[in-house]
């Protein structure tokens, strides 16, 4: 019988419009028949925490409790866990703001049309106020937007160090991590996480934990992340979690069929003033027609269109089956909203289809 002193970390979503990620350190003692302990959510315990001072509790009945519901190595720790929790009543019912929840209500309710669903998560790093690569006076910019997208080269990038740190970091947690590159505007980063080999919730679970480690490892290197969907006015690129989606019968022959039905129930006006409460703070700001996006006043889908509301591939349009691209939601979503925004609207209006096997990537 072997015992491991684990440092684990408890993370969980607060009660802020655009919710922010807290956590605390629980030391635990793990005992074993095996040498090798792997990871189980029953060795890690119900916990709490001061609802009043997360915003999801008065002082007067402030105790919230934290439900472990994803763990992984913590790679900025020796004996580190990360222990992703919801947030629960002292009842033991979900908590108000715990979206997860109601995407599990969502997935259970239309779980045979088998959603898959990737992100890609945009950011900006920050020193002093200032994105990085950026001069710290406000008159004085870099030359405008073209030559920073996937460059390589002084000048041309800022903050690739603290990307292949998170890359490594997603890689250690063993975490879907698909890749990474610059984007558009100077100091401006993107990571892709999710995809078709693991299911829709545990595709969210992924991100927040991946969000936490991109935090924690910008923290040691003196840089801010910024979610903010547009942090810099004028012309330059705003930050999305452009959303891939999938359902069974839009990734087999005749799938396009689905993947069209799908994003006209997606234009109701109805479906897009649902989508526009879930896609996080400050679409306004960011949805402008400009920038690679579609006003927020209009929805349109296309084949290749980045300045579509959806994006349809061109290699879906090619082979006929696929995914669709929403490129709607912002950097901070919630992708617990986000995708249950889409499986409400989507999942209804699909058939169930058979599975194959696709070599074509996102």
């Amino acid at each position: 019988m072997s015992t491991a002193t684990l440092r684990c970390e408890y993370v969980w979503l607060d009660g802020g419009e655009t919710q922010q990620l807290r956590s605390k350190t629980r030391v635990i003692s793990v005992k074993s028949e095996e040498e090798n302990w792997n990871l189980n959510l029953t060795d890690f315990p119900v916990w709490g925490f001061d609802g009043s001072s997360t915003g999801q509790a008065t002082t007067e009945d402030s105790d919230c409790v934290l439900r472990p519901v994803f763990a992984c190595v913590d790679p900025n720790r020796n004996n580190g866990v990360i222990v992703l929790c919801d947030v629960l009543n002292t009842d033991l019912t979900p908590h108000e703001t715990n979206y997860r929840a109601r995407l599990i209500d969502a997935m259970i309710k239309h779980h045979q049309t088998e959603p898959f669903v990737g992100f890609e998560q945009e950011y900006f790093l920050y020193t002093e106020g200032t994105p990085l690569g950026w001069s710290p006076y406000p008159e004085v910019t870099p030359e405008p937007q073209g030559p920073y997208y996937c460059a390589v080269g002084d000048g041309k990038v800022a903050g690739r160090g603290v990307s292949e740190l998170h890359l490594s970091a997603c890689i250690a947690a063993s975490l879907s991590v698909q890749g990474v590159n610059a984007e558009v505007a100077l100091g401006q980063w993107e990571y892709q996480m999710g995809g078709p080999n693991i299911n829709a919730v545990a595709s969210c679970d992924h991100l927040w934990v991946s969000r936490y480690l991109l935090h924690r490892i910008a923290e040691s290197q003196s840089v801010a992340v910024s979610l903010d969907p547009k942090p810099v006015e004028g012309d330059w690129n705003g930050s999305g979690l452009h959303t891939n989606f999938s359902t069974k019968s839009m990734r087999v022959e005749g799938g396009m069929e689905h993947i069209t039905a799908a994003c006209e129930a997606l234009s109701d006006p109805g479906a897009v003033t649902n989508a526009k409460a879930a896609y996080g703070e400050g679409l306004e700001r960011r949805l402008t027609g400009e920038h690679e996006t579609c006003s927020i006043s209009e929805f349109r889908y296309g084949v290749s269109d980045r300045g579509a509301s959806i994006r349809i591939p061109w290699i879906v349009d090619r082979q006929g089956f696929g995914y669709f691209e929403d490129r709607r939601p912002n950097s901070n979503a919630d992708p617990y909203r986000v995708v249950t925004s889409l499986i409400e609207t989507v999942c209804p209006v699909v058939s169930v289809g058979e599975e194959v096997n696709l070599n074509e990537g996102k």
